[in-house]
């Protein structure tokens, strides 16, 4: 989360929050030797006119940390996605000050039962295979969710200005490690798009719990999910800090029969199959057909559960 590679990484993180207030946070690596001061004004979306608000950054007990109270706060969703003009200095002991000047947007997003909650409503998100900034463009005419391995600086930004979450998947090499995951995921939870942080299933038990570990101070409200075989059945446990399970299933394939009672958890259900934003919500309709029909083809009148999300490719 840097303007240029000198500048210390000075994320920002949601604290208490609802409808009338929210407590933001800003943080500098630089330690305790910092001295971290600016502003937080807005908020701006894109040529929407909206007088901006301007909150100082006010300084807090803990070194390094600098606190902004909103009032009315707007907070980043597709529909809206309303960002905030950080303008920060970092004054420190060893050198000139260093400033920040950037858009941030403030995601309000967790977890309720089985399902994804975004901005205090219930958020079902459908997602179909991106690989280019392009794509990320033909996604919101589409009100589509992106699903991007591995998404670069570029793509992130550009579904930040014009309301496309993103699914981002974890990508594994010979160098991977629990670290390197989480250095990744704490670069794309910068970015308010950047919805779901996918760990891919080649992944062992134990590095998915060292991510999350890793990851847990550095993600703000970005969900950390694992990606599982559907047609096997459901893991026994889920790690510490997994919000979600994706349910990963070849073309026609149709989840375990165990999956009609499923976790305790939120699961996302993708379907490995061509698709792209110019196919619309059509592949994701029909998984979610294909599914409901799987969840009632035993006699049940009604699915046992709803899925938290769709995506295909």
């Amino acid at each position: 989360m840097t303007d240029h590679p000198a500048v210390p990484v000075i994320p920002v993180t949601l604290g208490r929050c609802d409808e009338l207030r929210a407590e933001v946070y800003v943080r500098s690596d630089a330690g305790a030797a910092a001295a971290l001061t600016g502003t937080l004004s807005g908020p701006y979306r894109g040529r929407d006119t909206t007088l901006p608000v301007t909150a100082r950054l006010q300084p807090t007990a803990a070194a390094g940390v600098a606190r902004v109270i909103l009032t009315e706060p707007a907070y980043w969703t597709p529909d809206l996605p309303n960002r905030y003009r950080l303008q920060a200095s970092l004054a420190t002991s060893g050198g000139p000050p260093l400033s920040v000047d950037r858009l941030v947007g403030l995601r309000r997003l967790g977890v309720r039962g089985r399902s994804l909650w975004l901005d205090a409503h219930r958020w079902v998100p459908r997602a179909v295979r991106v690989e280019d900034v392009a794509g990320i463009d033909a996604c919101k005419p589409a009100r589509l969710a992106a699903l991007v391995t591995e998404p670069d600086e570029a793509m992130l930004a550009r579904a930040d200005e014009i309301g496309v979450a993103i699914l981002a998947l974890g990508a594994t090499s010979a160098d991977d490690d629990a670290d390197s995951f989480a250095d990744r995921i704490a670069a794309w939870a910068a970015h308010a798009s950047a919805a779901v942080a996918i760990l891919p299933h080649e992944l062992p038990a134990a590095t998915i719990a060292a991510v999350a570990r890793a990851v847990r101070d550095r993600k703000d409200t970005l969900l950390l999910a694992a990606t599982v075989d559907g047609t096997a059945p459901p893991p026994a446990t889920i790690a510490p800090g997994i919000d979600a399970l994706v349910v990963a299933l070849d073309r026609e394939a149709l989840p375990h029969d165990a999956w009609l009672a499923g976790p305790a958890a939120p699961v996302i259900a993708w379907r490995h199959a061509d698709a792209s934003p110019t196919s619309g919500r059509a592949p994701c309709d029909a998984l979610q057909a294909a599914l409901a029909a799987w969840g009632t083809a035993s006699g049940r009148d009604t699915l046992p559960y709803d899925w938290s999300g769709y995506a295909v490719g």
